[in-house]
C-alpha cells in the first residue's frame, strides 16, 4: 500500500529565501511524515537564508558540486535509497492532497516512471488570470510537464542515466524523451493543481523565450495538433485574452495573453537559428 511506502524527498535551490518557507511548509503538510524517509536539499550556493531555513524544517543540506538543475538533481539522485522519490523546486506550493492523490497512481501503474500534477501561477495578477482560465476550462496542452512537482520511480530514472546534463534549460524534456525511448510513461494529472509562485509577468516572458529557444516544445512533433489548429489558436488569442480578462476582472490580460504567445514563437525562432542553444526534439507520449 502507498500509505506505508516511504519516499525520499529532494529539492534543488538557489537564493530561494523569498519562497522556500512557503514551499517547505506546503511539502510538510502534503506529505505525511510517516511516508518520508530522507529529505535532501542540494543548494547551488545561495547567499541568502535558503539553507538555514531548510535546516529548520529538518532537511539535510548539501552544497552542489556544480550549479544547475540537472547537476543538483543528479547529486540528489545519488543519495536516494527508496523505490520512489519526490522532487520539488523552491517556488512550488503543493496542493495538500498532492501526495495522497498521486502516490497510488504511480504505485498502481508499473509502466509509469513519473506522475505529476499541474502548477498554476500565484503572485502575478496577469499570470494568475491566464493559468486560472486554462485550468478551469480544461485547456491544458498535452505537452505541459515539468521536472518538479513530481513523484519518480527511482529505478526508471537511474536506468536512463539520471537527469540529462546536456540540456540544462530543458532537462525535463530530455528526461521525458529518454524515458519514452526506454518504454516508460510519464503521466500528468490536471485534477491536482499546486501553486507556482511567480511575481513577475515580464520574468515569465523571459523564461518562456529561454525554454522555447532550446526546443522544449516543437509543434510539429505533436501530430494530434495539426498546424492549422495551432495557427488558428494563435489568431484566436485576442478573443481568448478578452475572455480571460473578463473572468478575472483584469483588463491587462487582453493584451498580456497574446503577448505571451508571441514571445513563445519568438523563442522558437531564436532556437531554430542560434548556435548558442542545443535544440532537442520533444516527442509525444505513445
Amino acid at each position: 500500500m502507498y500509505s506505508v511506502m516511504k519516499a525520499d524527498l529532494v529539492i534543488w535551490t538557489l537564493n530561494g529565501e523569498a519562497t522556500i518557507t512557503r514551499c517547505l511548509d506546503s511539502i510538510e503538510k502534503a506529505v505525511p511524515s510517516s511516508a518520508v524517509c530522507h529529505r535532501y536539499l542540494i543548494d547551488g550556493g545561495s547567499v541568502d537564508a535558503t539553507r538555514e531555513i531548510a535546516k529548520r524544517f529538518g532537511w539535510t543540506v548539501a552544497i552542489a558540486r556544480k550549479r544547475g538543475i540537472p547537476f543538483q538533481a543528479n547529486q540528489a539522485l545519488r543519495l536516494v535509497d527508496t523505490p520512489v522519490f519526490a522532487s520539488f523546486e523552491q517556488d512550488v506550493g503543493l496542493n495538500p492532497a498532492w501526495f495522497s492523490a498521486l502516490m497510488p497512481r504511480l504505485v498502481s501503474q508499473p509502466e509509469v516512471a513519473v506522475v505529476q500534477g499541474l502548477r498554476a501561477a500565484t503572485g502575478s495578477r496577469y499570470l494568475e488570470a491566464i493559468d486560472g482560465y486554462v485550468v478551469r476550462h480544461g485547456l491544458v496542452p498535452a505537452w505541459v510537464y515539468s521536472i518538479d512537482n513530481n513523484l519518480y520511480r527511482t529505478e526508471a530514472v537511474r536506468s536512463v542515466g539520471g537527469f540529462p546534463e546536456d540540456f540544462p534549460m530543458s532537462t525535463d524534456g530530455a528526461l521525458r524523451n529518454n524515458l519514452f525511448r526506454n518504454g516508460w510513461k510519464w503521466r500528468v494529472y490536471d485534477d491536482m493543481v499546486s501553486r507556482h509562485y511567480r511575481d513577475s509577468f515580464v520574468g515569465q516572458m523571459r523564461h518562456s523565450v529561454m525554454q522555447t529557444a532550446v526546443g522544449k516544445v516543437l509543434w510539429e512533433t505533436y501530430p494530434e495538433y495539426p498546424a492549422s489548429s495551432k495557427f488558428g489558436r494563435l489568431l484566436a488569442t485576442p478573443i481568448i485574452g478578452a475572455r480571460m480578462a473578463s473572468e478575472a476582472h483584469c483588463p491587462g490580460v487582453f493584451f498580456g495573453y497574446p503577448l505571451l504567445r508571441v514571445v513563445k514563437i519568438f523563442g522558437r525562432l531564436i532556437g531554430s537559428v542560434s548556435k548558442r542553444y542545443r535544440w532537442i526534439e520533444v516527442r509525444p507520449q505513445s
